[in-house]
């Protein structure tokens, strides 16, 4: 959970330090939302993981907050085409998440990163390309890779056979966090390119308006010349 705590510990300093408020705004969500948000993933990732019976574990920084997370998020897209999306890349990422974990399986620490990074940063990136919205991306990013390992654990207990049902371990935190934050990242930056590129088209139009008004006054003025002479 290293990466995922830095992650979040960076995120958390930004949103206390007030220089992340425009970025919520344009989530849709109010920043101290999204601060007590990231405490309760933080708080949630250090607490030890809960054993119910003899059969099943899970943490809360893994599993339970970002249910919560995604519940909030959720609501604040409502019913409507958004939210279609959402559930749309929740299942896509879900499915990520599965062939991947299913393909490496968590038997060394070295497997489990490696299955982090790959669902993170592969879900991130799948729920900017779905969605194309903050909130959705957010959304889809945590209730698909706790969807998958929903599914992972199923496949893990019952198909293979020699592993305990257990909730947001092995590494789900953190492709949890890379995935919201690699695709929030994705998102600004193609949105900071088109941005750029619409004010470079803007200026060039500008510039060549400016050039034709001045061949225009220039050919004006040549004309009363050469009738002048």
């Amino acid at each position: 959970m290293t990466i995922g705590l830095v992650l979040l510990a960076v995120v958390a300093i930004l949103i206390f330090f007030g220089l992340s408020d425009k970025f919520f705004k344009n989530v849709g969500i109010s920043p101290w939302v999204g601060f007590v948000l990231a405490i309760l993933l933080i708080i949630g990732a250090v607490i030890p993981n809960v054993t119910v019976g003899e059969g099943f574990v899970f943490n809360f920084g893994g599993f339970v907050v970002p249910i919560i997370g995604m519940i909030v998020l959720m609501a604040n897209i409502g019913w409507n085409r958004s939210l279609l999306k959402v559930v749309f890349a929740e299942l896509v990422i879900a499915a990520i998440a599965i062939a991947t974990r299913v393909l490496i399986l968590p038997e060394t620490t070295g497997m489990i990163l490696a299955a982090s990074l790959i669902v993170g940063f592969v879900g991130g990136a799948v729920a900017y390309l779905i969605n194309g919205s903050r909130l959705g991306t957010l959304a889809s990013a945590m209730g698909g890779i706790v969807l998958g390992d929903l599914i992972v654990n199923l496949i893990y207990v019952f198909g293979i056979g020699g592993y305990v049902f257990s909730m947001g371990t092995r590494g789900v935190f953190d492709s949890i966090i890379i995935a919201c934050v690699f695709g929030i990242l994705l998102l600004e930056a193609v949105v900071t390119a088109r941005r750029a590129a619409s004010n470079n088209r803007v200026a060039h139009s500008s510039m060549n308006a400016e050039s034709a008004q001045d061949v225009g006054k220039d050919e004006f003025n040549d004309y009363f010349d050469d009738t002048i002479l």
